[in-house]
């Protein structure tokens, strides 16, 4: 598989032919692997943190490439959904707790 470097014309248009040249997974499969690496490294201070940690990390992340153009809409929702999910666990658990 070969890049037409040609169709470059500015700096802007080089983070776009990785998507190219991957039918447009590249920078989700990237946000999505960053994100479960930050889940390894904070599993130490517990999974609830860590869920919580690198889902609001990666949802930075992920407006920052939507904006950019590199990713869809649909894919900030995973991240809003995850820590949405993660607050109303959090409370559930701890009214159990008294």
């Amino acid at each position: 598989m070969a890049i037409n470097w040609s169709n470059v014309t500015n700096f802007g248009q080089i983070p776009s032919l990785a998507n190219d040249a991957s039918n447009g997974t590249f920078w989700a499969g990237m946000l999505y692997m960053c994100w479960i690496i930050m889940i390894l490294i904070m599993i130490g201070y517990g999974f609830e943190v860590a869920l919580l940690v690198s889902s609001f990390i990666g949802l930075i992340i992920a407006l920052l490439l939507v904006y950019s153009g590199l990713i869809a809409w649909y894919h900030i929702v995973t991240f809003v959904g995850i820590i949405l999910f993660m607050f109303l666990y959090i409370i559930w658990s701890g009214s159990k707790k008294n």
